[in-house]
């Protein structure tokens, strides 16, 4: 007998997709292409050097520091290594396996997000077809959107682990899973990332939740706490937040960082792809499955997607984080759609969907390409810094420590690169955070035409390595007690000069061989 459409809807596989979500082949199929994607992307964050430089420093002296370990112009200033535990990792598995490691760390990190969605999944009983989707958003955002090796990669194994702690705590006889996953998730949080207190949000789930219990509640916020202390940053949680999100040259509403630009108006010059995400993320309160929610539940998860909002509102970066507070409203908004009732028309789907998750492999194939570019090392232009690189390290190889060690001025966007290459100058810049006393405050001023230009420090300092059409390159070149030294030409990067103090420089006795080092654009230790 022929089968009506509905009892075809029911046999296929789509029909399935309203169960509680399992181990399965989709599943496996995110973690293979998160795992593989996450190991050929290569290692060109501006950004991860300073982090190993951190983590090397952490290993190298057994304990965290709290005063600058590295800017000249910072010493004895406070410093917290608020994201150790990542920095720790890359920097052993870099020790251990050399910067192949670090992309296995990375890769690691992804499938644990991965893994961190498919739980949430189960905690709160998404159907099969959202959790699917889901997966593959979160695959896409944090291969695509945000592909670098950065400590905030844990948040997105953090958060989705709180949602679940939640949605567990509301739903569960006994609260001790629950408990135990959200201590976890803070305990991540505040030894990876700047914004820990984003784990407390999960809590709207049980604020929303019909039957209301304040003992879980309770627990939730306990358990947060306790997990937020268990760190041994723990009596410096708050000097950490003062210090880094406190008045700042870089973090006002006009900052030349371009993920510190306010989401809205970087949105008109965005990519199309950041445009319909930020639209959709942008419209879900005003979907009809919205309304159809309980008053309670929609109450409280409104209050998680404004806090998104507000992020987002701040800075362009705050676009990823609006992400992890609106998942169970995307999810939600995901399992209203109305599935195709032909099975031909559910399988194309399928298909269509198995196809979009490949996609973060081409891209890391695509970037693989251009690794040549950048020598396999983690900064977008350390090919054409290396002749400045090599002739500062044989100059420095003879230094006389008795002297102290000398100390560079550069910019904001080489800094994190320098600190970790060329340790044996102490720079003004490190490139890994913002604080109004360092050269980034002379930056904000060029970039942005507000105020007085301001010089940075190089009248104090030894070793200078700017933009040609920097502020104080005139400057430099006019001033009798510095020279020159020409290893721009030879990068093919004549934006870029370094000088060097002469005072300095004689008392260099390796210096009279430094001339061939700049010849040589190939660092040698891609893969030491």
């Amino acid at each position: 007998m022929k089968k009506s459409p509905e009892q075809s809807n029911t046999d296929s596989g789509f029909a399935e997709l309203s169960r509680e979500v399992d181990f399965g082949w989709d599943l496996v199929l995110c973690l293979l292409v998160a795992t593989v994607a996450a190991l050929l992307m290569p290692l060109d964050d501006a950004d991860l050097p300073m982090h190993l430089a951190t983590g090397a420093w952490i290993l190298d002296h057994g304990r965290l520091p709290l005063t600058e370990p590295f800017a000249w112009t910072r010493m004895g200033a406070p410093f917290y290594a608020y994201s150790w535990l990542p920095e720790v990792a890359y920097e052993t598995a870099r020790r251990a396996m050399g910067l192949g490691g670090v992309s296995v760390v990375h890769a690691v990190a992804v499938a644990g997000a991965v893994v961190a969605v498919w739980d949430l999944a189960r905690a709160a009983r998404w159907s099969l077809w959202a959790t699917r989707l889901m997966l593959s958003v979160h695959v896409i955002f944090w291969l695509l959107v945000q592909p670098a090796t950065r400590p905030q990669l844990v948040l997105a194994i953090a958060l989705p682990l709180a949602w679940a702690a939640a949605y567990r705590l509301r739903s569960a006889a006994s609260p001790v899973l629950g408990l135990a996953m959200t201590l976890l998730a803070a305990a991540m949080a505040v030894n990876s990332h700047l914004l820990f207190p984003l784990t407390i949000v999960p809590v709207v789930v049980l604020l929303g939740a019909e039957r209301f219990r304040v003992s879980r509640v309770a627990g939730f916020v306990v358990a947060t706490v306790v997990g937020w202390l268990c760190t041994p940053n723990a009596l410096h949680l708050l000097d950490i937040l003062r210090l880094n999100l406190g008045a700042n040259a870089l973090l006002g509403a006009a900052s030349p960082i371009m993920e510190l630009e306010p989401g809205f108006g970087f949105l008109i010059k965005a990519a199309v792809g950041t445009k319909l995400v930020a639209g959709g993320l942008l419209v879900l309160p005003l979907l009809p499955f919205y309304a159809r929610l309980p008053q309670r539940e929609r109450w409280w998860l409104g209050m998680a997607w404004l806090a998104g909002l507000g992020l987002f509102g701040l800075a362009i970066r705050g676009l990823l984080l609006w992400w992890l507070l609106a998942m169970p409203v995307v999810a939600l908004a995901l399992a209203s759609i109305p599935l195709p009732r032909l099975v031909s028309t559910q399988r194309a789907v399928v298909g269509a969907w198995v196809v979009a998750v490949f996609a973060p492999i081409g891209h890391a194939v695509k970037a693989r390409e251009l690794l040549g570019r950048v020598d396999g090392l983690p900064h977008p232009e350390a090919k054409a810094l290396a002749p400045a690189v090599r002739w500062l390290e044989c100059a420095t190889a003879g230094a006389d420590s008795t002297r102290g060690v000398p100390r560079g001025t550069t910019m904001f966007d080489d800094g994190s690169y320098l600190v970790w290459r060329v340790p044996s100058v102490s720079w003004s810049v490190d490139g890994r955070a913002i604080f109004p006393d360092s050269v980034a405050k002379a930056e904000a001023g060029q970039q942005l035409r507000y105020g007085a230009v301001l010089s940075p420090p190089w009248q104090h300092g030894d070793i200078a390595l700017l933009p040609v059409q920097h502020a104080s390159a005139a400057a430099l070149d006019a001033d009798s007690l510095w020279r020159s030294v020409p290893t721009d030409s030879v990068a093919g990067r004549a934006r870029l000069r370094l000088w060097v103090r002469r005072a300095w420089l004689d008392r260099q006795s390796t210096v009279g061989s430094c001339a061939s080092a700049t010849a040589a654009v190939s660092l040698p230790v891609a893969n030491e």
